[in-house]
């Protein structure tokens, strides 16, 4: 490819990540907010937990569900943008966001547990908003909001950046080496 192929695809691929991130950063519903505040009693802090909560899943969709593996990479690079003008704003948001990242990433990583990724996700958004020890009522709601965010993020990254898709005559299986 040349100079100017290659410069077409870059910002191509930019312009996928811009579209997919936007979906990312948006506010949650009022009535999400409603929700997670009314369960840990300070909205405030509730939207600030879905903001990270919502942030951390669109870079888990794009790392696990992405067709390029150059997709978390240009996610991840945008977005810090975004927290490096937040922090500019407000010092310590750049550091509690690196904290809750790790605690979500931790959460998603873990093998052999009983309980399933979506459940323990909630319980990092739970305990980031204030509720260590969450009731079973909260925790099946955070579930049900991580699942439906991430569905969400998932759809809207194959939308970005289009769907996995094969002729009708090869099998998935000839595909590996």
């Amino acid at each position: 490819m040349g100079l100017w192929a290659d410069w077409q695809a870059t910002r191509a691929r930019r312009q996928r990540v811009e579209v997919y991130l936007n979906h990312v950063l948006r506010e949650s519903d009022t009535s999400v907010i409603d929700g997670l505040s009314s369960v840990v009693g300070d909205r405030h802090v509730a939207m600030r937990e879905l903001t990270f909560s919502r942030r951390a899943l669109g870079l888990i969709v794009a790392e696990r569900d992405a067709l390029d593996d150059r997709t978390a990479a240009d996610v991840a690079h945008q977005l810090a943008s975004v927290v490096a003008s937040e922090t500019r704003r407000e010092p310590s948001l750049g550091a509690l966001w690196s904290e809750r990242w790790l605690a979500y990433t931790a959460a998603f990583a873990v093998r052999g547990s009983p309980e399933s990724p979506a459940t323990r996700l909630s319980r990092v958004l739970l305990a980031g908003a204030g509720m260590p020890e969450p009731t079973a009522e909260a925790l099946q709601w955070a579930t049900q909001y991580v699942q439906q965010t991430r569905s969400s993020l998932n759809e809207h990254l194959r939308s970005a950046f289009g769907a996995a898709s094969l002729p009708e005559d090869v099998r998935p299986s000839a595909l590996r080496g």
